[in-house]
């Protein structure tokens, strides 16, 4: 009788602890709110928001751009600039906010713009938002007055507010040596700590120029397995999750949402066998498009044909999907060999682990419908910096032949954001060197109107039934969860956006 009121006691004593505790995080909670992500950010560098996992944790939280772009329609509306207006044909000129600090005491005003553009476009940092966004073209800026900035480009540029929203402007005080690991921005956040490997701590700008967030200190981590990530909210270790994998998302707290993902496999063009197009062909009639939504994909991502979802300026309409066809493909691949092409040869499948839900049990599902098809294909799942290495040039000349799992968005709402860097000769991250493809997106990148929607029509056409060097998979899905107490609605953006300052406790 003493054990059993001993563990009674204790029982009791165990319940009391654990309501103090809950009462204890209840209370804490206003102040602070956790966010669990997939992987860590590369960089926390004010010009490396053109990738997604250092946009989500920089952009409009750290770091902010001169214009944002709705996730409504895609129109350019104000951030750091009030208004803008074309001068003339190579000139637009923007109106800034006055009274806005960096979160180093450093004042905000057109030489600081003047100075993140010129640095953005540095070719010694390789900053990714130069290498991306600002491909192809040369911005110079110029301060008139604190409040007037000039902005120039050498060729005509017609959406050039559009992709001034992906340049964020970091201090003035930034290093041109070298990437940061300390940004200094205009957010509603300042960088509080970043621990390598583990977290990133924000805390809340004082000084910040606008309303502020309803939450002080934010903390973002990352765990790799989805149903990790679910967890997490379910014992109140984080109060939200992105990315949770369809068979994870089974509850009230999750909401599926569109995004501006087009999920793909890109195809190394230049290297034998992959370099016939019988091969390339008969790798997007291996695979079971059907097969994968519902299962392994959630059931409402749509089966992709180009490299970005219809939302986008450009998109074409009349590309029809590829079939499934395993013996159409064993007939390409057949055919290939006859000629010489050497088709046994292994082909290294690259993924990326948490690249999105069930990133890696698609890749199985497609590496077996491959040998199927008669395919020697061999699957490597790498952590994000050696997935980099694979997706960013330089390459290694005798590299072997490869496909590589990746997922391009495209919040920005026209093609030009897209296809310069991932398909033309010099692209950052193109295996293909076409000059027709190059001239199709250069003509493009330069007109307006009818004549812009038909050419990037053309570019994505030629991509898909002449060059042939993706595998299209879908234009995806994402599932988000979120803690009942937390009032916060994801929308299209926020794969590559957390937009913390939107988020309060109910």
């Amino acid at each position: 009788m003493k054990k059993m009121k001993g563990i009674g006691a204790l029982s009791i004593g165990l319940a009391f602890l654990l309501a103090l505790g809950s009462a204890i995080r209840a209370d804490a909670a206003s102040d602070k709110l956790t966010v669990v992500v997939t992987d860590e950010p590369k960089s926390l560098d004010p010009c490396d928001t053109d990738l997604s996992g250092n946009s989500r944790i920089l952009h409009n939280n750290i770091t902010e751009a001169l214009v944002n772009l709705s996730p409504a329609d895609g129109s350019v509306v104000p951030s750091l600039a009030t208004g803008w207006r074309q001068v003339d044909e190579l000139t637009w000129e923007f109106k800034l906010r006055d009274n806005v600090t960096f979160h180093d005491g450093k004042t905000f005003d057109a030489n600081a713009v003047v100075a993140a553009l010129k640095r953005a476009q540095d070719p010694a940092l390789a900053c990714e938002v130069g290498l991306a966004t600002l491909k192809g073209v040369k911005f110079s800026a110029e301060a008139v007055n604190p409040t007037t900035l000039l902005i120039k480009t050498d060729i005509v540029e017609p959406i050039l507010p559009n992709k001034m929203s992906a340049v964020d402007i970091g201090s003035p005080a930034t290093p041109n040596d070298g990437k940061s690991r300390s940004p200094a921005g205009t957010g509603p956040y300042k960088l509080a700590a970043w621990t390598p490997g583990q977290s990133v701590d924000l805390v809340a700008y004082d000084g910040y120029w606008g309303d502020g967030p309803a939450i002080k200190n934010a903390t973002i981590i990352w765990r790799a397995e989805s149903a990790v990530r679910a967890a997490m909210v379910a014992t109140g270790e984080a109060q939200i999750a992105y990315e949770i994998a369809p068979q994870d998302g089974t509850t009230e707290q999750d909401h599926a949402f569109p995004n501006a993902e087009t999920s793909l496999l890109r195809i190394d063009a230049e290297i034998p066998p992959l370099n016939d197009k019988r091969v390339r062909e008969a790798l997007n009639l291996a695979i079971d498009r059907d097969g994968l939504v519902g299962t392994i994909f959630h059931q409402d991502a749509q089966k992709a044909m180009q490299a970005v979802p219809p939302s986008v300026f450009g998109f074409n309409p009349d590309i029809p999907v590829w079939m499934y066809d395993p013996e159409k493909a064993k007939s390409l691949l057949a055919a290939a060999k006859a000629d010489g092409v050497p088709v046994d040869k292994e082909i290294v499948i690259y993924g990326r682990i948490g690249i999105y839900p069930n990133s890696s049990e698609s890749l199985e599902a497609i590496q077996a419908m491959l040998a199927d098809a008669g395919f020697n294909a061999r699957l490597e799942m790498l952590e994000t910096s050696p997935w980099l290495k694979k997706l960013l040039k330089p390459w290694d000349k005798e590299r072997q032949p490869s496909i590589l799992q990746t997922q391009i968005d495209n919040t920005e709402g026209d093609a030009v954001f897209t296809l310069p860097n991932r398909f033309t000769t010099d692209g950052n991250q193109s295996t293909i060197a076409d000059a027709k493809l190059d001239t199709l997106i250069t003509d493009a990148s330069k007109a307006t109107g009818d004549e812009r929607k038909k050419l990037f029509e053309e570019a994505f056409s030629y991509i898909a039934v002449d060059a042939v060097n993706i595998v299209p998979l879908f234009h995806m899905v994402t599932i988000a969860r979120i803690a009942e107490d937390v009032a916060y609605t994801p929308d299209v953006q926020a794969g590559n956006e957390i937009k913390l300052e939107s988020i309060s406790y109910r």
